[in-house]
């Protein structure tokens, strides 16, 4: 009997142990072009890479060192803040913290398959950054690159920044890296996407149009964006 319940104490403690050892994905936005989750992953924990049929990009939230597993060996990436990476479909399974704290990123899953048919370049370091390519650098807080028919952008606003000029922009999925609150100035008041709050992993769909954000917080406030 004694011997029962060590086993069935160990098989509880081991279970535990396990589950504490993945990943947790968070649902943040679904529609039509893109499934957007959040991933909060342990140290020296691993998670399956989710959505991996489909073409995918990850948005760090944090710092981190992430190992990809492929079908032949792994793909080491050194995630810093507001990093973006860009991942085909079938390219990845399993992905590993091999850092020494936790890391919190989010994965955009692209639904529409020929969006990004062109591939990756490798053009600038950029474009290297975002597609993983030898000699890349990590990724500064204004920047942008088109793939195939998205166009990504990272942008960096300090408190009472605005951009410059309203700009007409397609529909957009909005990541947000950092908590932020942006009012569009060139936006109806009425409309939903005059004011944004979000917090660090969150996200919203703006409607094609013209936008000029201004980030009312009190720090900076940075976000990306995937323009359909």
């Amino acid at each position: 009997m004694i011997r029962r319940i060590v086993v069935l104490f160990l098989g509880l403690w081991l279970s535990a142990l396990s589950a504490l050892a993945q990943g947790t994905y968070h649902a943040r936005f679904e529609n039509d072009l893109v499934s957007v989750y959040e991933l909060d992953l342990a140290a020296h924990a691993s998670a399956a890479s989710l959505q991996a049929a489909r073409d995918t990009f990850w948005v760090g939230l944090t710092k981190g060192s992430i190992s990809f597993g492929r079908e032949q060996g792994v793909n080491p990436v050194q995630f810093d803040t507001g990093d973006v990476r860009f991942f085909p479909s079938f390219e990845t399974k399993l992905l590993t913290n091999t850092g020494a704290a936790e890391f919190r990123g989010v994965l955009v899953s692209i639904k529409q398959r020929g969006l990004l048919s062109s591939g990756c370049e490798c053009t600038g370091n950029t474009g290297r950054s975002v597609c993983g390519c030898k000699g890349a650098t990590h990724l500064e807080p204004l920047w942008a690159l088109g793939l195939g028919n998205i166009t990504l952008a990272g942008s960096s606003l300090s408190p009472g920044e605005a951009f410059r000029a309203a700009a007409a922009r397609d529909d957009m999925l909005l990541v947000a890296v950092t908590d932020l609150e942006l009012q569009d100035e060139a936006a109806a008041p009425e409309s939903p996407a005059a004011l944004v709050r979000l917090s660090a992993g969150e996200c919203a769909w703006i409607n094609g149009g013209k936008h000029q954000f201004k980030n009312l917080g009190s720090s900076s406030a940075r976000f990306v964006t995937f323009e359909f």
